[in-house]
């Protein structure tokens, strides 16, 4: 609310004035960024339903539609309501507990229940009733796999992709929206606690009607609410009270469709490529489809292939294959045919490299049980592939460190090598290289995840034109990235399931629900603290509470200076720690809603800001794993998006190329030597280009008659009237 009121906007009516539909790109994937606040507000003034992405929901002959209620405080659900919707048909259970001991109850008539139907899939609304189901089933030890294999949060198909016309996307107003009823008035789930709680008091039946009947009619909301969104995915483009967020609907007579397709050909035959890729605007000529390009080459297009060059400079012979592959026990015979192949590849000397084109040359083996032909295994391995080894890695060399992209270095094979090598065959060099290391992908993250502690961030990167998150993990050694479609951490969750170590990380929320022991980046929290300060500066009571963490921090930083990160030394502060969180966070009642906020921050977090005080080697910042995604942050900012296709392999090899510049090694020379392990490549020692010069320091003056030193022949003549030691 703050930043649109420094903006001016104050209504709801000014702020859905600020939405604009996003740009389509070309091959961008449609998907939604998030949650939209303005396109919220521009549903309620229009009173339109506006589509991200038109809800698509598979139906059943049967479905069952669930809502659980539940004290929170408690950790106990007490009601379990469900809707079983069978061919035109309904059956209405409502199983109820009137205490905790009877949950176990609830539960096993719920799994019975829903075993009646195993094919049919269970919608509910929002994340309680798949965290209260995990919650009973390890509290009271019941299988409800086969429940939560077919949960379906119906929230999910609308969040960030369908917008109605209400203030939120409770299950309340939408219901309301859509015509769904409620007995009570004030029901709510909130209402539905007090009710629960006067009921344990009073025992009144008429409390315990009016639960049953609010948690019912919850479930027939649920079902109302799916039926619209599949009434709404079928109908969505010809609805005229559902439109499109990025590609609204376009209205125009006949005559005037005619009008727009004319002068949209007119706008398209300016651009640059008009001669190459000619439009014609003649209305007796109908459009030609074959210039649309599609996977492959276009229709009737003229075929080449690459001519293999003869002038080679290198014959190498190789083994003949020995056993049949389906026959074990059959030797193969020698035939008098020759398999042959030749392949580009670059040598790399002290001096520089060369192109180097090597033919292969073996017998061909025939089986004679068979008879089938069978090339030489090191032919077989090539796979067809007209370029070596060296010669792919310098291409992805280029592409990962030098940043290169790939029209550059197709143009970089053609000046030097005198190779044409188009775009697509260097990003089949990545793909290549990619497959060649996984096991070395592998490795690495067998190494960060037994380290004792571990880096993570993330940072956004654009697919195609659509919003995904890359992932870095890294111990400060190995360094392994990893793609998401979203920001949710549960791959991260997931990866970390297990790990004993201390996870190093910023204050993102996802971050929280790994069970490993954290050390927050005190960096972001000291940048956050020194930002709001620079934006309020007569704020005396911030201005306290930051001074009193610098008083806290300056010691304890003295200590990291000077001692490093040991336990023995700076565990002397943690009870300095301690005066500050009695003093400043927990025994102060502060007035101002910054310092409230970071007052419950400290206090959320307590545990994870100075774990390095207790702990060997702990680092206090995560700047480590920020330094590693750097340069993806840069290659971002050169390239804009990437293909999704050659993005993970992308990220496997720069994983790689981290790894090396963590560990002072060359990525090419990594490459090159064909090696798989990081750890056990030892870089050739490189020539020195420097000397010590014996002597005193060369000044300024001096360093110009040093670098470039000119003898004169002795025998040169002096000119009249000037002795050799003046000139």
């Amino acid at each position: 609310m703050r930043k649109y009121h420094k903006k001016g906007i104050f209504t709801i009516n000014q702020l859905s004035y600020l939405f604009k539909p996003r740009r389509q790109r070309k091959k961008r994937a449609h998907r939604p960024a998030g949650f939209n606040l303005e396109l919220q507000a521009l549903a309620l003034r229009t009173g339109k339903i506006y589509l991200h992405q038109p809800p698509s929901i598979p139906a059943h002959l049967t479905e069952l539609f669930l809502d659980m209620e539940g004290v929170p405080d408690r950790g106990t659900n007490y009601l379990v309501g469900l809707v079983v919707s069978a061919e035109a048909r309904a059956e209405c259970h409502s199983l109820w507990a009137d205490s905790p001991e009877e949950e176990r109850n609830l539960f096993e008539r719920l799994v019975q229940i829903a075993g009646k139907h195993p094919d049919a899939p269970i919608f509910h609304y929002g994340s309680y009733e798949p965290k209260a189901l995990e919650r009973m089933s390890k509290k009271l030890g019941l299988g409800c796999e086969s429940i939560n294999s077919r949960l379906v949060n119906v929230n999910r198909f609308i969040f960030g992709k369908v917008y109605f016309p209400t203030r939120s996307n409770t299950l309340k107003e939408l219901g309301r929206l859509l015509g769904a009823k409620w007995s009570s008035p004030d029901a709510s789930g909130l209402q539905s606690v007090v009710w629960r709680l006067q009921w344990e008091v009073s025992k009144n039946t008429a409390l315990k009607e009016k639960i049953l009947a609010y948690n019912l009619e919850d479930c027939q909301a649920l079902q109302i609410l799916v039926a619209e969104l599949r009434k709404i995915g079928e109908a969505a483009a010809t609805r005229s009270d559902v439109d499109f967020a990025d590609a609204p609907k376009q209205h125009a007579t006949p005559s005037g469709w005619q009008i727009h397709g004319s002068l949209e050909g007119i706008l398209q035959s300016a651009h640059a490529e008009y001669k190459k890729n000619r439009i014609s605007i003649r209305e007796d000529q109908q459009e030609d489809n074959s210039s649309q390009q599609g996977p492959g080459g276009r229709i009737g297009h003229q075929a080449y292939r690459r001519i293999v060059p003869t002038n080679v400079s290198k014959i190498i012979r190789v083994k003949r294959a020995m056993k049949c592959p389906r026959h074990k026990d059959k030797i193969l015979e020698a035939t008098d045919k020759q398999a042959e192949h030749t392949m580009i590849d670059l040598v790399f000397t002290k001096s520089g490299c060369r192109k180097q084109l090597c033919r292969y040359v073996g017998a061909i083996g025939r089986c004679p049980h068979c008879h089938r032909a069978f090339l030489p295994p090191q032919i077989k391995q090539f796979k067809s592939r007209l370029f070596g080894h060296a010669f792919e890695a310098w291409a992805v060399y280029q592409r990962i460190t030098l940043r290169l992209p790939y029209r550059v270095i197709s143009q970089t094979f053609q000046d030097l090598f005198s190779e044409q090598v188009r775009e697509s065959t260097i990003v089949k060099f990545m793909t290549n290289m990619g497959e060649y290391y996984a096991g070395t992908e592998s490795s690495l993250r067998r190494k960060v995840l037994s380290s004792p502690f571990i880096h993570v961030d993330e940072t956004k990167i654009s697919i195609q034109g659509a919003d995904h998150y890359v992932w870095v993990l890294t111990d400060g050694v190995h360094v392994i990235f990893f793609l998401t479609e979203t920001r949710e951490a549960t791959l991260i969750q997931k990866m970390l399931q297990g790990y004993t170590g201390v996870l190093v990380c910023d204050f993102y929320g996802g971050y929280d629900a790994c069970e490993c022991r954290q050390q927050k980046c005190l960096v972001h929290l000291i940048r956050d603290l020194n930002d709001d300060m620079w934006k309020n500066p007569y704020n005396p009571e911030l201005e306290g509470f930051v001074g009193a963490f610098n008083d806290l921090l300056v010691p304890i930083m003295a200590g990291v200076d000077k001692y490093g990160l040991k336990r023995r030394h700076l565990h002397k502060h943690q009870q300095r720690v301690d005066r500050f969180f009695k003093n400043v966070i927990s025994g102060q009642d502060y007035k101002c809603e910054i310092t409230q906020t970071y007052q419950k921050r400290f206090l959320r977090y307590r545990d994870g800001l100075f774990r390095f005080l207790n702990e060997d080697g702990i680092p206090w910042n995560n700047n480590t794993a920020e330094r590693a995604s750097r340069h993806l942050a840069v290659q971002r900012k050169i390239s804009g998006s990437f293909f999704k296709r050659v993005a993970e392999h992308y990220l496997l090899l720069l994983g790689i190329a981290q790894t090396c510049r963590f560990q002072g090694k060359s990525f090419l020379g990594f490459l090159l030597s064909k090696e798989k392990d990081i750890d056990e490549f030892k870089e050739k020692r490189r020539p020195k280009v420097t000397r010590l010069v014996v002597g005193q320091p060369i000044g300024d003056g001096e360093r110009h008659l040093h670098q470039s030193t000119v003898s004169e022949p002795s025998h040169k003549k002096v000119p009249e009237g000037e002795t050799s030691e003046e000139r």
